[in-house]
């Protein structure tokens, strides 16, 4: 039940508070010192898209010298592929992320590509990653923050509460 307290519009409904960005948050905690930081995002689509609005915010997390470094081990671990499929794969918008110190990684992405990821988080290179739950499952990437964007996610058939276990593993 709402409270009679809580914040409302004027036509008497309840209002939101407003919710920081993805590259507020991690500018934040860059600030406080608290990366690197994994965020949780319940589907591959968002994880996608956490990597494009930062991309678009301009952040990066990376000095010069870091992202040069990102690109030598890119092409060093995905010189095997061949050039014309690199476009369909989104390399390019991938390696960007990287660069930058932030990606992706769920079970829809080549597995190279999150062999760098990780490769790169653990080196400190990647400062963010924006994961699927599967990322929870038996992969060593030890984060100094856990952001869970939601405590609710899509269970196949309705959107149903993170369970304290799920919690738990994630964080």
């Amino acid at each position: 039940e709402e409270s009679r307290w809580s914040p409302r519009d004027r036509q008497g409904r309840p209002t939101r508070k407003p919710v920081a960005s993805r590259p507020d948050v991690l500018i934040r905690l860059d600030q406080q010192g608290l990366l690197p930081a994994i965020t949780f995002i319940f589907s591959r689509v968002g994880c996608a898209s956490a990597v494009q609005q930062c991309v678009r915010s301009g952040l990066r997390l990376n000095t010069v010298e870091e992202a040069e470094r990102v690109g030598l081990l890119v092409e060093e671990r995905t010189g095997f592929l061949p050039r014309e499929d690199l476009r369909v794969l989104g390399y390019w918008e991938w390696l960007e992320g990287l660069q930058r110190g932030f990606a992706a990684h769920h079970a829809g992405m080549l597995p190279t590509f999150k062999e760098v990821v990780e490769e790169l988080f653990l080196t400190g290179l990647v400062k963010a990653v924006f994961a699927t739950e599967t990322l929870a499952l038996g992969i060593n990437m030890p984060a100094r923050s856990v952001v869970v964007e939601k405590l609710t996610k899509w269970h196949g058939q309705a959107h149903v509460e993170v369970d304290a276990g799920g919690y738990t593993q994630r964080t």
